[in-house]
């Protein structure tokens, strides 16, 4: 989502009457938004803005699944996974929302050089051919 288009949904959820909330654009890049309400806040409102705001805020950043290429299961191909980061248990799982399955390119970039896997050759080597990037539609 462009920020004209971020501009142009945020005006479509503002009507006449006065809705007590206020948002502040911290910054474009990496996109970073404050919203602050008061005890009279519209929280239909609120909760409008907050996904929009959160919606604008991750398509700014690309996405990547890694693929785990001659690893299939009953379930499906089988990906990258950590029960909440990088910095836990990573392991192979088939498509599971329950469990971080897309990362950053830092992210990525912080697991190449995570010294759990550093000098293990078929790590290094799926970070280097099994990325895929999301569709919108696909991230978490």
């Amino acid at each position: 989502m462009r920020f004209d288009e971020l501009i142009e949904s945020l005006e479509e959820i503002n009507d006449e009457t006065p809705h007590h909330i206020w948002v502040t654009i911290v910054s474009q890049e990496p996109r970073q938004f404050e919203i602050k309400a008061d005890e009279k806040a519209d929280l239909d409102k609120l909760q409008k803005i907050q996904q929009l705001l959160c919606q604008w805020q991750r398509s700014g950043v690309k996405r990547y699944h890694v693929r785990l290429l001659g690893f299939n299961s009953s379930h499906g191909k089988q990906y990258l996974s950590c029960e909440h980061d990088i910095h836990g248990k990573v392991f192979a799982c088939a498509p599971n929302h329950f469990l971080k399955q897309t990362f950053t390119w830092d992210e990525l970039n912080q697991l190449r050089n995570d010294t759990r896997f550093k000098g293990i050759a078929y790590f290094d080597q799926l970070l280097r051919t099994g990325i895929e990037e999301v569709k919108d539609d696909e991230a978490d």
